[in-house]
């Protein structure tokens, strides 16, 4: 069997991009080739639901800490003592410092890029980006990346752009499959039934943070209200800028056609009320809101960031903006809103592409292949 070890560091379990894309390994690996752990900042909620899928959790509250030594020593120790045969690190930290300790283990090395590397990261400051990026030197001196995953072509194109220290990419797509059995709140199926009377439906969701530009999405939506009053905007999700967007939607007076529902368990069972699901994002890698909708048969509106066109296009499920073109969304949202037929084909379009070429099968069947084919080397 297979140890394999997921680095990580910022996760909350609600609308979390990188914790779904891990659910999605631990849920679908072979658990009789396959044992995977996970080390990350601590949570009991996610402790819980992952050591139900019979993954082994160790907690290092150091990774809360933008540089931590001490993070490294758990690191090491953890590797170590569980003889960790391949480390898959997600996100800068967690690459950085467990790339450092590699340098003692010598173990297969895997860096997992979910859209946005060192170059104009917002989390860090400056010093903080030059230390990363001489570890990230340090680290390539001594090859121990073996492998770097990305979740879409125009991710690897990115990446490769910003930095050439690293071994060719292995594009993925997380794809997503139909759960069965999801629940739903009556109070909230009554809630969303009442606003859709009202009129038309966009809807985000998504941590409400910077990387999403809600605060675009909010600008764009009041430019909308003046050609098409029949509209409401709902924001799935929680985060640090609630309030911040709560004042927005005052300011401009749409504070009764924003509705917040913060974070909604099982909020794909709701899509089947959604007319648009829109993204406003500085940068992504491949979001699984985007397979989500697909799958129901809900149109993507979202700017020309990550990995969105290559998906959207060649799926005929979506259109693409502009990034940063108000007018240009607006005038596809618009055409959307208006047109039904149009909706309801770029819908099916995304079904069945889902069913056809972006199973979580297809993309359990890619990772597994990147472990087995680096433990024989």
């Amino acid at each position: 069997m297979i140890k394999v070890c997921h680095i990580i560091n910022l996760i909350t379990g609600k609308s979390d991009g990188v914790y779904a894309h891990l659910k999605m390994i631990f849920r679908n690996s072979d658990k009789t080739k396959f044992q995977h752990y996970l080390i990350f900042q601590g949570g009991e909620s996610i402790e819980k639901e992952v050591a139900e899928m019979g993954v082994k959790v160790f907690v290092s509250s150091s990774l809360k800490e933008k540089i931590s030594v001490r993070a490294f020593a758990d690191i090491y120790r953890i590797l170590k003592s569980n003889n960790i045969e391949i480390i898959h690190t997600h996100l800068i930290k967690p690459y950085a410092i467990a790339g450092l300790v590699n340098l003692i283990l010598r173990k297969k090395f895997i860096f997992n890029y979910h859209g946005i590397f060192l170059a104009n990261n917002p989390y860090y400051n400056v010093i903080e980006r030059s230390i990363y990026s001489s570890i990230h030197k340090v680290i390539y001196l001594f090859r121990k990346v073996d492998a770097v995953l990305v979740p879409s072509r125009r991710s690897k194109e990115l990446l490769l752009m910003e930095t050439k220290l690293f071994p060719e990419p292995v594009v993925y797509y997380n794809g997503y499959s139909h759960l069965n059995n999801l629940t739903t709140e009556l109070s909230i199926v009554e809630r969303i039934m009442k606003i859709k009377s009202q009129g038309n439906i966009i809807v985000i969701v998504a941590r409400l943070e910077i990387q999403k530009r809600l605060d675009v999405a909010l600008r764009l939506f009041n430019s909308l209200l003046e050609r098409k009053k029949s509209l409401n905007l709902l924001i799935f999700g929680d985060g640090d800028l609630k309030n911040d967007l709560i004042e927005i939607t005052r300011e401009y007076g749409i504070e009764s056609q924003v509705i917040f529902f913060d974070y909604v368990p099982n909020v794909v069972a709701y899509y089947k009320f959604f007319d648009i699901v829109l993204f406003t994002s500085d940068w992504e890698g491949m979001p699984l809101t985007i397979w989500e909708a697909m799958a129901n048969e809900v149109p993507v509106v979202a700017p020309d960031v990550g990995g969105f066109k290559e998906i959207l296009e060649k799926n005929k499920c979506g259109l693409i903006y502009e990034p940063g073109n108000l007018k240009d969304a607006g005038d596809k949202l618009i055409l959307l809103l208006e047109d039904v037929q149009l909706r309801k084909r770029m819908g099916i379009n995304g079904r069945e592409a889902i069913e056809s070429n972006y199973t979580e099968k297809k993309f359990i069947q890619q990772i597994e292949k990147v472990y087995t084919n680096l433990m024989a080397e």
